[in-house]
């Protein structure tokens, strides 16, 4: 289910243990949760559940499958929710995006952070409605 509610940002800490498989009321950078699940030979991050935290780019997620969208949050996009979609040119794969896969985000959102993945996804993101 995807819902947008974009609001005024608000300051979370930011978290330190990046394996853990559930957040709540932090601030995480893709980029750092990416580099430690490679570091323990994980290729994406998956199976994590995130609860009213802010996630950080710049980073471009890529989304695979069972993905859950809570009253999330997808960013500024500049009035235009196409300014964070990007369509992957070849129907194989993408290169240096964040794979993400079984994750749930709940009240949370998304902080510079552009998204692709399967013609199914985008046109979900695409369809919702700009709050700024």
């Amino acid at each position: 289910m995807f819902t947008s509610n974009h609001d005024a940002p608000k300051r979370r800490p930011l978290t330190t243990d990046l394996m853990q498989p559930s957040f709540s009321g932090v601030a995480i950078s893709l980029v750092d949760l990416h580099r430690a699940c490679l570091r323990n030979n994980i290729a994406a991050i998956e199976n994590r559940t995130f609860v009213d935290c802010r996630l950080e780019g710049p980073a471009v997620m890529l989304a695979l499958d069972g993905l859950t969208f809570d009253n999330t949050d997808f960013g500024y996009a500049k009035g235009d929710i196409r300014n964070l979609v990007l369509l992957p040119a070849s129907p194989n794969g993408v290169i240096g995006a964040i794979p993400m896969r079984n994750c749930v985000f709940k009240d949370s959102e998304f902080y510079g952070v552009g998204f692709t993945g399967s013609k199914d996804f985008t046109d979900q993101i695409l369809a919702l409605r700009t709050g700024g």
